[in-house]
C-alpha cells in the first residue's frame, strides 16, 4: 500500500483569505480540475511529490452555483485505516473558541463505502494538532461526532440517506459545540480542547463512493473579496446547435466570455460585447459558459452542445 500524509501535519502553510464564503464558483477564481493549489488549498500526497487523485472541483453536483468540491474515491490507492484523503485549508487568523460557526453543504454518494469526516482543528501551545469538531458520515449511513482529543466516536442516532444535501452547522462556544443539520440540533458535546480553530479538513478513508462539499461559511457571513453572482445567467437555447444566447441581469454589458469543458480545459475565449455566440464548430458535450460584465462581475451556468 502506498504511503499517504495527513493533512493537519502536511499543510500548516496554506491559509483562507478575506473571504467567508466558499462556493467553488469561477467568480471566486476557481476553475474545474484538481483543488490542490487553488486558493491556498492543499490535499493529500503519498511524500514524493504525487498528490492523490479525484480531490476536484466539480461541474457534477452543487448545492449552489455550479461547482462544488467533490471529495472523491480514488482507484490509485486502497482502504485506509482512518480517513486521510481529501483537502485542507487554514484560516488567515485562528477562530475563538468561544464563539465560532462554520456550516457548509454535503452530498454523500453511497452507503457502504468511505467514511466521510469533516472537521475543524486547532494547534495547542505544545503544538500538537487537536480536532475541535469533526462530524462522520460513516458507511453505516449514521452521523457520528468526536468527542476527544484522542478522537473517541460517538453515534449520534441520526441517520443519512444518500445522493441528498445536508446544510451541516457546528456551534462552538466557550463550553460545548451544538451540531446542527439542516438548521435541526442533533448532537452536543463538550468543548473538549477550548483552543481556537485553525484550520478545517475534509476527508475519506477511500473505501468507496464520494462526497461534496459546497457553500462553506464562517460565521454565516460572506465578506468575500470578489462580487459573487451565481447562476444568474441564462442561456438559451439549451441544448443549443449552433447559435447561444445569454442575458446578463440589471442590463450590464458583456466584457469577456469564456467556456470550458467538464474537465476544466479552457475551449474557447472572447472579448467581445456581443450576447450571442455561434458554437457551430464546438464538439457535443456538457460545457460550464463564464460572462464577465464590464462591472467586473462574473456569471456562469452550464450548456449542453447537440
Amino acid at each position: 500500500m502506498k504511503n499517504l500524509y495527513f493533512l493537519a501535519a502536511a499543510f500548516f502553510c496554506s491559509s483562507i483569505s478575506a473571504q467567508n464564503q466558499i462556493s467553488f464558483e469561477t467568480s471566486e477564481g476557481y476553475q474545474l480540475g484538481s483543488l490542490n493549489g487553488q486558493n491556498s488549498w492543499q490535499i493529500t500526497d503519498d511524500g514524493e511529490g504525487n498528490f492523490v487523485e479525484n480531490q476536484v472541483v466539480s461541474a457534477e453536483k452543487f448545492s449552489a452555483g455550479i461547482y462544488s468540491f467533490k471529495n472523491g474515491y480514488t482507484d490509485a490507492y486502497g482502504g485506509q485505516m482512518f480517513p486521510i484523503i481529501g483537502a485542507q485549508k487554514s484560516f488567515d487568523q485562528p477562530l475563538d473558541y468561544n464563539d465560532t460557526t462554520i456550516s457548509f453543504d454535503v452530498l454523500v454518494t453511497e452507503t457502504d463505502g468511505s467514511i466521510f469526516e469533516m472537521s475543524a482543528y486547532g494547534i495547542s501551545a505544545d503544538e500538537e494538532y487537536y480536532p475541535v469538531f469533526d462530524l462522520a458520515f460513516d458507511y453505516s449511513g449514521t452521523l457520528h461526532v468526536i468527542t476527544s482529543i484522542d478522537y473517541d466516536m460517538e453515534d449520534t442516532g441520526i441517520s443519512w440517506q444518500p445522493n441528498q444535501w445536508y446544510k451541516v452547522t457546528v456551534k462552538v462556544s466557550a463550553n460545548e459545540i451544538k451540531y446542527f443539520i439542516d438548521g435541526t440540533l442533533i448532537y452536543t458535546t463538550p468543548n473538549f480542547t477550548q483552543i481556537n480553530l485553525e484550520g478545517m479538513n475534509f476527508l475519506h478513508d477511500n473505501f468507496g463512493g464520494d462526497a461534496y462539499i459546497d457553500n462553506i461559511k464562517i460565521n454565516e457571513a460572506n465578506m468575500a473579496v470578489s462580487n459573487v453572482k451565481k447562476g444568474n445567467l441564462a442561456v438559451y437555447p439549451n441544448p443549443v446547435k449552433t447559435n447561444l444566447h445569454f442575458n446578463l441581469p440589471n442590463g450590464e454589458k458583456v466584457s469577456t466570455i469564456q467556456i470550458y469543458n467538464m474537465v476544466g480545459q479552457n475551449v474557447f475565449t472572447k472579448n467581445t460585447s456581443d450576447a450571442t455566440l455561434n458554437l457551430e464548430n464546438l464538439k457535443a458535450g456538457t460545457y460550464i459558459i463564464t460572462v464577465n460584465s464590464t462591472k467586473g462581475i462574473s456569471y456562469s451556468s452550464k450548456f449542453i452542445k447537440e
